[in-house]
């Protein structure tokens, strides 16, 4: 891991051609590094990160400018504001990745999250992964017992297979239980263990067919189950074995599968 010296080599000549650009536009204050670079954390597949400072009575018409100044840096093939319009996300001619910041004054110091998000439909993160636990248990069975045979049942397949991001991040939230680690960064895999990516490694081939949903489904939610049925204990947790009988009888009706074995 490191900064400049671990990534791609035309990297530098992109930061040196970034500096020499804006360094002479009386517009900035000064260009830093940022990302995994800045943070010398980089590694042989890390982009570039740039934060650039302006003087704050200049910060509108520099941004407003950003095509221009960006244009003098380098040759791009896509270059857009799509998070927020003090960001540049940009891919150069060279096919490297550009992304750059631009604050009037200062780059604010973001304290590090200690909030879980878990899956894609939460209204809230939570602050204590015992209470992130639970909700994911209960959003897991709750898709089971309806959205999960509703998709399967109605063979809207494509549909089925976007909300796989959606059961991965209850998983995960078991797996960060599990070993007590706070919400993962960028690189998950300091954060879960070997074991833990493995065990997802394992599981059946999703695909866009019935048997392959089916299969994946159940056999990420039995995962997902098996290994969080345990740590309740630990979190005080009571486990919701009403709504555990009730999902596998809704199993076993509509798609003649018996879970209960695991379910409860």
């Amino acid at each position: 891991m490191g900064g400049l010296d671990a990534v791609d080599r035309r990297y530098r000549e992109l930061y040196e051609s970034a500096v020499a650009v804006l360094g002479a536009d009386e517009r900035v204050d000064r260009v830093q590094l940022s990302g995994s670079v800045g943070s010398d954390t980089a590694d042989q597949w890390s982009d570039l990160d740039l934060a650039v400072i302006t003087r704050p009575e200049h910060h509108d018409a520099f941004l407003a400018d950003w095509q221009t100044w960006l244009t003098a840096i380098t040759p791009t093939v896509f270059a857009r504001t799509p998070i927020a319009p003090f960001i540049i996300n940009s891919i150069t001619a060279d096919g490297l990745t550009l992304d750059i910041a631009v604050w009037a004054g200062e780059v604010p110091q973001w304290p590090p999250t200690t909030q879980y998000t878990v899956g894609m439909l939460a209204n809230r993160r939570f602050e204590d992964v015992g209470e992130a636990l639970e909700y994911a248990v209960a959003e897991q069975l709750r898709g089971m017992a309806g959205p999960f045979i509703s998709l399967v049942q109605r063979e809207e397949h494509l549909r089925h297979l976007a909300g796989v991001p959606h059961l991965l991040g209850l998983l995960t939230t078991v797996f960060l239980a599990e070993t007590g680690a706070p919400p993962p960064g960028k690189h998950w895999n300091r954060t879960f263990t070997d074991e833990q990516r493995a065990a997802v490694a394992a599981l059946p081939p999703v695909s866009a067919t019935r048997e392959g949903l089916v299969a994946f489904g159940l056999g990420l939610a039995e995962l997902m189950i098996s290994r969080a049925r345990p740590l309740y204990p630990r979190y005080n947790l009571s486990w919701p074995a009403e709504l555990a009988v009730v999902t596998a009888a809704r199993v076993r009706e509509t798609l003649g599968i018996d879970v209960s074995a695991w379910l409860y």
